[in-house]
């Protein structure tokens, strides 16, 4: 199976954007090695960083976490969809996409709570106001888990119901959050 040139170039886009957003953990603790005066030692020893990056960490685990088995469930039907294979194969693709998300989902539905209230202290530890991105990819963290709520509680009509799915499963919603966060936090750093 050969993915065609098209195929090819998607993919080392979002693996070399991949690790562009998500550097070391050396490189993000690289800030406090540099020269300071006594002033900003002094702040810093008041106002010690450290707690703000574990729980970023944490959060930003979490949402990986949370968010691995929709990504591999829009791989499955992408390729499905895209890559011409034989019927039996596509089948087996098919299956195995609904046991996992039978299966798996769960870890969706509790590990996005969980990463948006460490998102949320991370938030709130912060110490760095110079930028509205924290808050802008806070509000729009809350505006996909609202959606996802009303999704899976069903609790709003259906004309409304439709419309929050497309939004909470757009593409363009979460580039829209991956680009404020990565901006927002190479801002900050």
């Amino acid at each position: 199976m050969i993915i065609s040139e098209k195929y090819g170039k998607i993919i080392l886009v979002i693996l070399m954007s991949t690790f562009w957003l998500f550097p070391s953990l050396v490189v993000a603790d690289g800030h406090e090695k540099g020269h300071r005066d006594s002033r900003q030692s002094e702040i810093r020893k008041v106002h010690d960083d450290k707690g703000h990056e574990v729980t970023g960490q944490l959060a930003l685990w979490f949402l990986v976490a949370a968010n691995l088995n929709v990504a591999l469930s829009i791989i499955f039907k992408g390729v499905n969809r895209s890559i011409q294979l034989e019927s039996e194969v596509k089948g087996l693709i098919k299956k195995f996409n609904q046991i996992h998300k039978k299966y798996l989902m769960w870890f969706h539905y509790i590990f996005n709570p969980i990463g948006f209230t460490i998102a949320f202290f991370h938030f709130l530890l912060s110490s760095c106001r110079s930028s509205p991105f924290p808050e802008l990819g806070l509000l729009l963290m809350t505006l996909i888990l609202v959606l996802g709520i009303m999704l899976k509680f069903r609790v709003s009509p259906n004309w409304m119901r439709r419309f929050a799915y497309r939004l909470h499963t757009s593409a363009a919603t979460l580039s829209a959050l991956i680009l404020v966060l990565a901006v927002g936090h190479l801002i900050v750093d």
